[in-house]
């Protein structure tokens, strides 16, 4: 049931959400963050960091996975703790687990595009809204990624990217 008593939580139009999704003028598009990252590197840990680069798209795809499940009106069960949303991930898991992420990417774009972003998916939150609010979780982890990448000598990816 919505909550009348405080306005609905929207978001930006189709076409916005998305750039913000993967075009985002403002930063590498997260289609391309993982272009020509080996299984080595991604599952590399870079002193001091709490997670490797393969942790962080683990983490990325669960929080992908948890976020279509709502966009299809399912009712995910919260982890019951942080740790359970960044999963190990071998050099053997990595090609599977970048493909299953871009795949998931694929489909929230199409959301956006064809979605009915003024649906409710949860309490005052329409699908719009969880887009947008997707797009700013991937987006922080994808800066993530690109400093661990940098630190690993592994940035710029082959198509290029700022390196300032």
């Amino acid at each position: 049931m919505t909550n009348t008593s405080q306005p609905l939580l929207t978001g930006p139009s189709p076409e916005a959400l998305e750039r913000l999704l993967d075009e985002g003028s403002e930063f590498v598009a997260p289609s391309r963050f993982l272009e020509g990252l080996s299984a080595y590197d991604a599952c590399r840990r870079v002193p001091g960091a709490p997670h490797t680069i393969a942790e962080i798209v683990a983490h990325l795809r669960y929080w992908q996975v948890y976020f279509l499940a709502v966009a299809r009106d399912e009712r995910p069960t919260p982890p019951a703790h942080a740790s359970e949303g960044w999963p190990q991930v071998t050099e053997a898991e990595w090609d599977a687990l970048r493909g299953a992420f871009l795949a998931g990417l694929a489909q929230t774009k199409r959301l956006a595009r064809e979605g009915d972003l003024a649906r409710v998916v949860r309490d005052r939150e329409t699908l719009g809204y969880k887009l947008a609010s997707h797009a700013g979780h991937n987006a922080v982890h994808v800066g993530q990624v690109i400093l661990l990448r940098r630190m690993l000598g592994a940035w710029p990816p082959p198509s290029g990217g700022d390196t300032w």
